[in-house]
């Protein structure tokens, strides 16, 4: 059963207020939040994270008004910051989501009345009351807002209108107001918008007053499915985030289930060239043995509006009974169609498509038979003009790679053992392969110009596709035959030095590339910094005659070692046996270089991780206001060597997470002292909060170690522990190869001499955490609470290094990482 304790503590401390006890108020506020703290831990199911958040809101809010009245002004100040601080940073309207549910329940007049007593009376021993005038004003403006969208509308009629259809479009998502919906000026004057359905403004006083209506219906909705505890949405919610967090993303979700045939009618990528079209899908599932469907349901929001199921129907091959199915259906729940003892079953399923404006348009249709995985099947509708296709055939032409690839279809491919790679290293790998058919990436989307923060996750997704089929064309090109010298060991040159020697039965081999391994060009580049592994196939000194249907056996071996002239490879002991490969001799064979996918796969799984993009589309009609004081201005803890500039910068950042601010950019060319007024800052913050959690995130390891050796540690020699930093390194690079003094300040076993990941009691005992834009992601996997690493995580993630960076470098270190720990 679910665990429903917080949720009784919270309505307990709800009536204790109305009746007065504060003193029982507070008791069940604090017997809420710990019990919210424990369903992480716990066995037994508690409540989704949209309702852990609603009670979570709703206890704290309830002890600041318990709080107030036994004249604990303190706690209920550094509660109220905790409101506001956690509230406004989610962003998406949640918060005010929340307000509006306790104000249609009756629930935020009583905290309301509280406030608006304690602040108008007596001084409150003489403090500060910023945090509590704002929450206040907060909470009227939400009592305002709710009563004004209620008022001349009653719920018979609303839910009237809701069951019998709307008139117009529907309205934009991530409204918190009605009063933000606006009327389209453009529309209004000139009769037509470039934007046409797209547009997020009403195209007539009757859409808009609709669309007012509209909202209302939905604040009567939330209440009522917040009193049944069912959310909007939660089955596509809850499988999307089963499938993203699992380690065997295919258990979760399938296109090919056992014993489902799957066809459909016509092909599942489709493209026209008319900005107004429209399109529908058949699927036939024919289940054998006979089995239930018990849901159809398009799962991303993406598209959702273009996309709709029209028709669904049962029975076996011949006969077919049509299930009801409503209008502009998103979700369709069966499970009560007779089989009749038949030993096979036919569901057939319709999806449409309309659209009036180019662009590329994807769904997945998830088919849900009660047992996973559960079929999946992708769609995607292309609609560009004549001149755009014709543009995008031309760059897919000379983009898809000419030499062809080995790969399980052609080739037998024998892995390298052992195997290093992490079960997620595995699954992401698995979850984003390139798509078979070109269609899918070339598409009208990626000729739009502009990033929004509606079509910037499918657009990156389509463009890192891209990137990885140009690498491959690329590197195809150092694709050779060669002679390859066997060895037992063989010595390093450069600044690290020594020899390396074969172990367990592996052996080495040398070759000479064909020509100078330079990163002046691209290939050269890819080869140096993206490849780790080739594929091998030994050439018979004489042709053989294969055999009709075998295919070639390929091994796969690692590169150890590249230098300018030569690469070499550690060949697995299988590999050696199965070749006779001995030391101090050659054998000819020929080599296919293999990209390290995983950093792109990496990147996918970033963008698909962020759930609001808010901190990488700021709101530019907010005037941002840097709180300004004679006694911040003069602070004589910070250093007299900062300049003005640096000296606001640092204001900035140390700005009180109550007061919002967008993410602070720190911009200037080489010298200018951006790394020096960064590093000022953190010892600023570390003096000014003892609470205060800092994230560094820099470009590359000598930019984070350099925070280490010339600020973080002099500073901690000189008598300050709690600046004492944790640095995560990458499991696999070489302790020999990291400065001594960094060495003090990382996660090193004393048995291998090598780096450890860090747990989350490690990054609980240090206030500051030292990373790389690659090397964050750890922290992601690591189940830490949001917020945990606040101030400039949330001002902008502290370091995005001090360094000219471009987009194409940051993305290509996932650059988003750090944004995905912290919205999560």
């Amino acid at each position: 059963m679910e665990d429903r304790r917080a949720e009784k503590s919270c309505e307990q401390a709800c009536d204790s207020l109305k009746r007065q006890d504060y003193e029982m108020a507070l008791k069940h506020c604090t017997e809420a939040l710990l019990s919210l703290g424990q369903y992480s831990m716990a066995d037994s199911p508690g409540p989704c994270p949209l309702e852990i958040e609603s009670i979570k809101i709703e206890s704290l809010l309830y002890r600041i008004a318990s709080f107030l009245q036994l004249k604990k002004y303190g706690q209920a100040d550094e509660d109220c910051r905790h409101v506001l601080g956690e509230g406004l940073a989610q962003g998406g309207g949640a918060f005010q989501t929340v307000l509006c549910c306790m104000q249609l329940k009756g629930k935020l007049q009583l905290v309301s009345n509280i406030l608006a007593k304690s602040l108008t009376g007596e001084s409150l021993n003489g403090m500060v009351t910023k945090d509590l005038i704002r929450l206040k004003t907060l909470l009227t403006e939400t009592e305002t807002a709710t009563s004004n969208i209620l008022s001349g509308y009653h719920i018979e009629d609303l839910e009237d209108g809701s069951c019998n259809g709307w008139h117009f479009r529907p309205p934009p998502r991530g409204i918190t107001s009605s009063e933000e919906y606006t009327l389209c000026k453009r529309f209004l004057e000139q009769g037509i918008c470039r934007y046409g359905a797209q547009c997020t403004s009403a195209h007539s006083q009757e859409e808009l007053a609709e669309w007012q209506k509209r909202y209302a219906s939905r604040l009567i909705k939330l209440k009522q499915q917040n009193e049944n505890k069912q959310f909007s949405g939660s089955y596509m919610e809850t499988l999307i985030e089963k499938w993203m967090n699992s380690l065997s993303p295919e258990k979760v979700l399938s296109e090919c289930v056992e014993g489902v045939k799957v066809e459909h009618i016509p092909d599942l990528t489709v493209t026209v060239n008319t900005k107004k079209s429209h399109q529908t899908w058949t699927f036939a599932l024919t289940c054998k043995p006979a089995r239930m469907l018990y849901r159809v349901a398009l799962l991303y929001d993406a598209h959702r509006p273009h996309f709709s199921i029209i028709a669904i129907s049962a029975g076996d091959s011949t006969t077919q009974v049509s299930q009801e199915v409503p209008e502009n259906c998103q979700e369709w729940i069966g499970g009560k169609m007779a089989q009749n003892g038949l030993d096979h079953y036919v569901y057939k399923v319709g999806i449409a498509f309309n659209t009036e404006i180019f662009g590329t348009f994807r769904q997945t249709i998830v088919f849900d038979f009660g047992l996973e995985p559960v079929l999946m099947q992708r769609v995607m509708i292309d609609a560009a003009s004549t001149e755009d296709l014709e543009y995008l055939m031309h760059a897919k032409q000379q983009l898809i790679t000419t030499a062809k690839r080995w790969d399980s279809s052609s080739k037998t491919i024998i892995d390298f053992e052992p195997n290093e790679t992490t079960d997620l290293e595995k699954s992401l790998l698995i979850r984003y392969q390139i798509p078979l058919s070109a269609d899918q990436l070339f598409t009208q989307s990626v000729l739009d110009k502009s990033l929004t923060k509606t079509n910037y996750q499918s657009r990156l997704h389509d463009l890192l596709y891209i990137e990885e089929i140009a690498q491959y064309k690329e590197v195809s090109k150092f694709n050779l035959k060669v002679q390859l010298q066997i060895l037992a060991s063989f010595m390093l040159t450069g600044v690290s030095g020594g020899a390396k020697y074969a172990q367990n039965g592996q052996l080495f081999g040398r070759f000479k590339l064909t020509e100078t391994l330079s990163e002046d060009t691209l290939a050269g580049r890819l080869v140096m910094t993206k490849v780790n592994a080739v594929y091998l196939l030994p050439v018979p000194k004489e042709k053989l005659a294969q055999t009709q249907g075998t295919k070639e056996k390929v091994y796969e071996a690692t590169i150890e070692e590249k230098t300018k002239e030569y690469i070499f490879l550690r060949i697995s002991r299988e590999c050696c046996e199965e070749l006779n490969l001995r030391p101090d001799h050659d054998t000819q064979v020929e080599l296919q270089f293999q990209l390290n996918r995983l950093p792109l796969c990496e990147m996918h799984y970033a963008l698909d991780r962020i759930k609001d993009n808010g901190i990488l589309f700021p709101d530019i009609t907010m005037t941002p206001t840097i709180p300004w004081s004679p006694n911040r201005q003069w602070d004589e803890q910070l250093d007299p060597r900062l300049n003005a500039k640096q000296k606001e910068a640092v204001l900035a950042i140390t700005t009180p997470l109550s007061i919002q601010l967008p993410p602070v950019l720190i911009i200037g060319p080489y010298g200018t002292g951006k790394t020096f007024t960064l590093a000022q800052a953190v010892k600023h913050m570390l003096q000014q909060q003892e609470t205060s959690r800092i994230l560094i995130c820099t470009h590359s390891n000598s930019a984070a170690d350099l925070y280490i050796k010339d600020y973080l540690h002099p500073y901690v020699e000189a008598g300050n522990p709690q600046a004492r930093p944790l640095r995560v390194y990458f499991r696999n690079r070489w302790v020999k190869t990291v400065h001594p003094v960094v060495h003090q300040y990382c996660l090193i076993s004393s048995a291998h001499s090598t780096f450890q990941m860090p747990q989350k009691e490690d990054i609980l005992k240090h206030r500051v955490v030292v990373v790389t834009l690659n090397t964050s992601q750890y922290l992601c996997q690591l189940d830490l609470e949001p917020g945990m690493l606040t101030q400039d995580t949330d001002r902008g993630l502290l370091m995005l290094r001090a360094s000219a960076f471009s987009l194409d470098q940051g993305l290509a270190n996932c650059s988003l990482w750090p944004a995905v720990c912290f919205c999560k």
